[in-house]
């Protein structure tokens, strides 16, 4: 037969010690040790310079902005709350956008089109006017600028587009007595401060 061992205990719980606290039981040079490699810095108190010890914890801020793979877990979370068939067909654009960002990271969903954006756009609003929370307003705030720059990158290219010299440029030559003959045609058209004077013989 095995020979089981008896099922553990909880221990007791020891209350937090805080290492940085003076504990008289710890030995001068102990505390010295201590004092000397924690690490220093420079703070300007009444307009004199003062050598400090600086502190190497530091708060997170209250504000730090979530990470991509934060506010994908968010946005998954989310779209699973409702239906999959449902989700995959009315919201197949944010969950382009959701894939992207995974990723990609915010650079990949800046270079999606302007379509796919603007309807993930209206996609996510809804999502957040349903159940709001600050991952999905800072999703939104950082969705909205994105679509705007690809909207008008869009449009950009379709005005380059549209000076595009393509096949149709048709080259040829001519002489000086048909570039005088196109010149009189133009006469008519110039507006009277624009008109060239005439030449001297």
């Amino acid at each position: 037969m095995a020979n089981r061992s008896p099922p553990r205990k909880g221990l007791p719980s020891k209350p937090i010690k805080d290492r940085r606290a003076a504990d008289e039981a710890r030995g001068p040079l102990r505390r010295l040790k201590g004092l000397l490699v924690r690490p220093l810095s420079l703070e300007r108190r009444d307009g004199k310079l003062q050598l400090t010890l600086a502190e190497r914890r530091r708060p997170k801020p209250a504000d730090e902005a979530p990470t991509p793979s934060q506010l994908c877990a968010e946005l998954s979370a989310r779209m699973l709350a409702h239906e999959v068939d449902q989700t995959a067909r009315t919201m197949r654009h944010l969950v382009l956008v959701h894939d992207v960002l995974e990723r990609k990271g915010w650079a990949g969903v800046a270079a999606m089109s302007g379509h796919v954006l603007t309807e993930a756009l209206d996609q996510l609003e809804m999502l957040a006017c349903e159940d709001p929370s600050p991952h999905l307003d800072r999703l939104v705030d950082g969705l909205r600028p994105l679509q705007e720059a690809a909207e008008l990158r869009e449009e950009r290219d379709s005005r380059l587009q549209d000076f595009d010299v393509g096949s149709n440029l048709v080259v040829s030559e001519s002489d000086f007595a048909e570039f005088e003959d196109v010149e009189r045609g133009w006469t008519g058209t110039v507006p009277s401060g624009l008109a060239r004077p005439d030449k001297e013989d």
